[in-house]
């Protein structure tokens, strides 16, 4: 219902783009795809819904739903290095932190991927200064991440002290985690007594799988993947005798495979769910469920791929509306993998520079024409004639 009593009406296109990481912001990204749409459709009602799925935007989308204050702080990327970044304070106890703003994909370079090395300790950094400011409810966005270490980086940064035979510490990144005998997970249980962790991932592949699906884009190879994998199941020995019987199950159970398996190592000490990072966010950000109901809706995001359909954004809105008969436009900068059958469509931005890259100018007049495209492919099914 609207504000005045009468039925609300419902939007005849939906635009509800993820972020293209390296390109644009989701908003960015809806307002080309709008400008595209009123080309080919002058007189449709359009709504705009910038979203994110826990990675890339996760705080910039949750800001623009809830609002909030945003805090400053240093963090530690994926490469160690000290870096400004920030959490979001949505009230005096509930905060949010973007993993993949404190050790993300998108701020290093391809030459710079190392996942032997990288560490989830800024994401531990940042917890820590959220807590210590007075949340003790924490919303977590998991994805676009670098790193591949389960999580330990993070739990030693909260004070879990890894050691080796002699009683050393031990870096926990996955080149020196199987040197550990033993992890000692009390100080950072203390740390976060009383605090519980709402994880929001973008993906739906467990702890298990991530290497195989996601591990080439973080730098995984045939030389480095055995003992990226020994690192992953020497943490979870170490878990599971430190007193956290539940992780072997949680190693298997979907969704604690984003960003790297940070989630999974953080519920070893702390009280946590972990859910779809598009489910949760569609239910704050729209809930008269436009979305799902929209006679069309596009959205996108850089690349869709076999990730796509394993829980991130666009391929999550895509399935639903399946489900309903509902089309649903698909925009990206590259598509290596085709839709599941149903009523989708994947409009790929041409690359007009000598270079194969798509950035400002062209970026935006790709986005509109695909949104253009978009329109006349679904015409007669999705639109209404009028608009």
């Amino acid at each position: 219902m609207s504000d005045d009593g009468l039925p609300a009406l419902r939007p005849d296109v939906v635009i509800a783009p993820n972020c293209m990481r390296g390109y644009a912001t989701s908003s960015q990204v809806a307002t080309a795809l709008a400008e595209g749409v009123r080309s080919a459709r002058p007189y449709a009602d359009i709504a705009l819904c910038p979203l994110a799925d826990g990675g890339d935007g996760t705080l910039d989308a949750l800001e623009a739903v809830r609002g909030g204050l945003r805090r400053p702080a240093e963090a530690d990327d994926a490469r160690g290095r000290a870096r400004s970044t920030e959490w979001l304070a949505l009230d005096p106890s509930t905060a949010v932190v973007e993993t993949a703003s404190v050790c993300g994909l998108g701020a290093l370079r391809p030459h710079e991927l190392d996942p032997l090395e990288a560490t989830s300790r800024g994401v531990g950094q940042i917890v820590a200064a959220a807590v210590d400011a007075g949340a003790t409810s924490l919303v977590i966005g998991l994805g676009g991440t670098a790193v591949v270490d389960g999580g330990a980086g993070a739990l030693a940064a909260l004070g879990a002290r890894f050691v080796d035979r002699f009683g050393h510490p031990v870096d926990p990144c996955p080149r020196t985690l199987t040197s550990a005998v033993a992890v000692d997970l009390a100080p950072a249980r203390r740390r976060l007594a009383g605090v519980r962790l709402r994880f929001l991932a973008d993906v739906s592949t467990p702890l298990s799988g991530n290497l195989t699906t996601f591990g080439a884009q973080k730098g995984v190879t045939a030389h480095n993947r055995p003992q990226a994998v020994r690192a992953l199941h020497h943490l979870l020995r170490l878990l599971a005798e430190a007193g956290d019987p539940e992780a072997p199950r949680r190693f298997e159970e979907p969704w604690f495979g984003a960003g790297g398996g940070t989630g999974f190592g953080l519920t070893a000490v702390a009280r946590a769910t972990a859910e779809s990072g598009a489910t949760g966010m569609l239910e704050i950000a729209d809930p008269e469920d436009a979305v799902g109901a929209a006679p069309l809706v596009l959205t996108a995001e850089g690349v869709v791929d076999e990730g796509t359909w394993q829980g991130k954004l666009p391929g999550a809105i895509a399935q639903r509306r399946a489900g309903a008969g509902l089309p649903t436009a698909l925009v990206a900068v590259r598509v290596t993998a085709p839709p599941p059958e149903g009523p989708m469509s994947t409009h790929q931005i041409a690359r007009t520079s000598s270079r194969g890259a798509v950035t400002g100018p062209d970026l935006w007049r790709g986005l509109a024409r695909a949104a253009h495209q978009a329109c006349d492919q679904w015409q007669g099914t999705a639109l209404l004639e009028q608009a």
